[in-house]
């Protein structure tokens, strides 16, 4: 009797996924079922388990299913669902210093954990009926740049700003736009790593942001490790790919040559800093240096100084050379300033993990898989996986967030 305890014990353990999945979550990042049994390195997991397990003869357990999807960087919940993920592959890359095969091994499995919370986002949604969101793809690039820069300001200013006030810190428009944003429909991320490990860290060098322009369920990822002013230039840009309906990773370098992150940037630079303003203020102060102009100016915007030095080059008001000399003084300053950043954040006190992982998910989605939870529709166990808890912890990251929430 106690024997055929233990073995429907162990037939409860075992995790029902879908194999088809296990075996598209390997191939797409090209490894081996040798290379993962070495690199997972446990008796448990052999090559023969592993092929059994992708050909659905046999299941592995709930444990390691958890280490496999930990491995091929996708969430646990993932490995439930009924086909191959569509959406679970490289986005569009827009930025003009890579291509999409050569994306860091950490920012695969970054991207991967978005767009997972995000298809099953879309999923859970649509059988709750959500209805599609009329402003994303809702406007186009036109002949006339200009015109068309023009409109996405104007429905910038109509969406974002119709109950709100700009600040010249960019850090309190952030939270005031992050907050206007999400009360829209919009899903939004800020992190820099895969399930906020600080050892799967992405750098916003090679990645600042990227957008999902679904009408269900739009997301938004901005990079954490990224100044203020740039996370609310990036926030903007993103929002103008939702509203272009394109899908994709994100460049806001100046030096951009894609149609779509050049206009996207040039939308950003005006709804930040609106032109007959900036040409007011700098006339108002037209006999001082221009290094006191841009500090006149960054006190007057809610961006950072290279952005300034962009739009004053772009009206004309100084030639290229000077240009290109301020510019690199300018970028120098600030990277010696953000390695500074870096040294004093080593030596920060204790960051709170449950407001880490808040930001990392987002209040719409935290508050969506609790419903989705509550309401039965998911396993404890795929609402842990979903929000990046241990499913022991659910209840105190739940109790610690709504002191944020």
């Amino acid at each position: 009797m106690q024997k055929d305890n233990k073995n429907q014990l162990n037939v409860a353990l075992k995790a029902s996924i879908n194999p088809n999945v296990l075996k598209w979550a390997r191939e797409a990042i090209g490894v081996s079922c040798s290379d993962v049994v070495k690199k997972i390195n446990k008796k448990s997991i052999t090559e023969t388990n592993l092929t059994n397990w992708e050909n659905g003869n046999d299941f592995p357990t709930i444990d390691v299913a958890k280490i496999l999807a930990k491995t091929y960087g996708i969430k646990f919940i993932t490995l439930y669902l009924p086909d191959i993920p569509k959406k679970i592959k490289p986005l569009k890359d827009f930025r003009g210093v890579s291509t999409p095969n050569n994306f860091s091994r950490n920012f695969v499995f970054l991207m991967r954990e978005i767009q997972g919370k995000q298809e099953w986002l879309r999923e859970y949604l649509l059988s709750q009926k959500r209805e599609s969101l009329t402003f994303v793809g809702s406007l186009a690039i036109s002949d006339t740049i200009s015109d068309s820069i023009d409109e996405v300001v104007s429905t910038l200013n109509k969406i974002l700003l119709s109950d709100i006030e700009m600040h010249s810190k960019a850090e309190n428009n952030l939270k005031t736009l992050i907050k206007k944003i999400e009360s829209l429909g919009v899903f939004i991320s800020i992190g820099n790593s895969f399930n906020g490990d600080y050892r799967s860290s992405v750098q916003p060098s090679e990645v600042r942001g990227f957008a999902i322009a679904d009408k269900i369920a739009p997301f938004i990822f901005i990079n954490s490790k990224d100044t203020k002013n740039a996370q609310l230039f990036t926030l903007i840009h993103e929002f103008c790919h939702l509203l272009l309906g394109e899908t994709g990773i994100s460049d806001t370098s100046s030096n951009n040559q894609n149609p779509i992150e050049s206009f996207c940037n040039k939308a950003t630079a005006e709804f930040l800093m609106p032109t007959n303003k900036f040409i007011k203020v700098w006339h108002n102060n037209k006999q001082a240096s221009l290094d006191n102009k841009i500090k006149i100016l960054s006190a007057e915007f809610p961006t950072s100084q290279l952005s300034i030095i962009i739009k004053i080059f772009s009206l004309k008001l100084i030639n290229k050379n000077t240009f290109n000399n301020t510019y690199k003084d300018y970028k120098n300053k600030l990277m010696d300033s953000i390695n500074v950043g870096t040294t004093k954040q080593k030596n920060r006190s204790y960051v709170s993990p449950y407001l880490k992982s808040l930001h990392i998910n987002g209040k719409p989605f935290i508050e969506i898989v609790f419903e989705a939870y509550s309401n039965s529709a998911i396993m404890i166990k795929n609402a842990c996986s979903l929000l990046g808890v241990k499913t022991g912890k659910l209840d105190t990251y739940e109790h610690e967030w709504n002191k944020y929430l």
